[in-house]
């Protein structure tokens, strides 16, 4: 997004925001009866949080608490078993395996790992390609993936040579026995866009059978819950899609449904003070340009979620917003202008929707009460952040509780020296041999 296209907050937007922001905080209580054990860890190239609502104790008397260090291990071994199947950043992992070989015969690969491709397969002919896992290479050329960073624009000549190993109908899938191959020698894939999602399904699954039956999880901001906390729902934020705001625009109450958030305002590469997206239009060869900034998919599967996220964040609003109500799926679009962000919806986001004309009209009236009474804008300013913080300070004390947020590519933000990780696995750290000899122990004693 160039800069001057970065839209400009009114004071008395801001106050609004701030109000807002303090609903929230006063909204969100500590959960019922039980309690709520919870943990985060690293993996691919960003984090993830479980959380899981137990209760204490049973009808017939005390109920001794999940073993926390017991279920930690078996999410980061699930979680290893992820990566193993489809990190393009582990050199000995299926998915680098395979596009290692210039083999076109069926490839053999896990029944997960096949799965996972069916349904990119899926949503890439349904979008007529604008979600690609073959896409690898030029996600590499924009310096988006694990190859080394050039700093520098592919010519249109590069792109054009990239361009002619990609496109999903030269990859092909079959579930029994699981395999993929190629029909060109140079294809390669990447699953950067389902994988995560893909991951926070797995973890769902391998609590279920450790008999957590209520739980919350999220991989990179890619959210999956089941069942409830006590009485109440969980409830995941959707940010306003700007990195400098860093707040939150919706609170939403999930129960066994899946989230995820594709975005372009936390990832992207600047070259010669032009800034570029990390999401690239494998029609195109190129990064994105429209002005959607953020798309947000509630459905049942995590994975699908964050595939389907993706693939209308390629579309723009209006294709996007077409093919949201084809697929009926539950999408939130949010754009940006010059006026701010509008938001359209389809499913259970219809009644977030929020007309551009309005956006423009909300902005006329905001300036015209920060030009004729500023002193409105800033008493109540400060009023919501002082009763903001003491809502906060009260939530700290007696809950230590917070809202968990899907939010647009979290997972990929740049490192101080200026590079990324678009894709999974950057971090070695989970790969670690404390993780491996564990898994082992555990597999040698059962």
């Amino acid at each position: 997004m160039n800069d001057q296209h970065r839209p400009v907050w009114s004071h008395a937007s801001f106050a609004k925001l701030s109000l807002g922001i303090l609903w929230l905080m006063l909204f969100v209580s500590p959960a019922a009866a039980g309690e709520i054990i919870a943990w985060s860890g690293g993996t691919m190239g960003t984090s993830y949080t479980v959380k899981a609502y137990v209760n204490d104790k049973s009808e017939s008397g005390d109920q001794a608490l999940p073993d926390l260090d017991e279920l930690r291990l078996e999410v980061d071994a699930e979680l290893r078993r992820v990566n193993d199947e489809m990190s393009n950043y582990l050199k000995s992992s299926q998915i680098s395996r395979f596009n290692e070989s210039d083999s076109t015969d069926w490839f053999p690969i896990s029944k997960p790992f096949a799965e996972v491709v069916a349904y990119a397969q899926k949503v890439a002919k349904a979008t007529d390609g604008a979600f690609d896992v073959t896409i690898g290479p030029l996600v590499n050329a924009w310096n988006f993936g694990p190859a080394a960073r050039t700093d520098s624009v592919p010519t249109d000549a590069q792109i054009d040579e990239l361009s002619s190993v990609v496109g999903y109908e030269n990859l092909s899938v079959r579930l029994d026995p699981p395999a993929i191959k190629k029909s060109i020698a140079g294809l390669q894939i990447d699953l950067s866009a389902i994988a995560k999602g893909h991951g926070v399904d797995r973890v769902v699954d391998r609590l279920t059978e450790l008999g957590i039956a209520n739980m919350f999880v999220e991989i990179g901001g890619e959210v999956r819950t089941v069942g409830t906390k006590g009485d109440q729902a969980w409830k995941v934020g959707i940010q306003v899609p700007d990195a400098a705001a860093d707040q939150f625009d919706i609170a939403y109450e999930m129960t066994d449904q899946s989230m995820a958030t594709s975005g372009d305002y936390r990832n992207y590469i600047e070259i010669d003070g032009k800034r570029y997206s990390h999401t690239i239009d494998p029609r195109t060869g190129r990064p994105i340009t429209h002005d959607l900034a953020s798309v947000s998919i509630v459905s049942d599967l995590c994975m699908e979620s964050d595939a389907w996220a993706t693939a209308i964040n390629v579309l723009g609003e209006t294709k996007g917003l077409a093919v949201a109500s084809e697929q009926d799926l539950s999408a939130l679009l949010v754009s940006r202008g010059e006026d701010g962000f509008w938001r359209t919806g389809t499913g259970d986001f219809a009644a977030y929707s929020r007309p551009r004309e309005s956006v423009t009209e909300n902005a006329v009236a905001d300036n015209a009460v920060a030009e004729n009474q500023p002193w409105v804008v800033l008493a109540i300013t400060f009023v919501a952040f002082a009763v903001l913080l003491f809502a906060m300070a009260v939530g700290v004390i007696f809950s230590g509780k917070k809202i968990s947020g899907s939010c647009g590519g979290i997972a990929s933000q740049q490192s101080e020296d200026g590079s990324t990780s678009c894709s999974l696995c950057s971090n070695p750290a989970d790969a670690c041999k404390e993780l491996r000899e564990r898994m082992q122990e555990k597999a040698s004693s059962t």
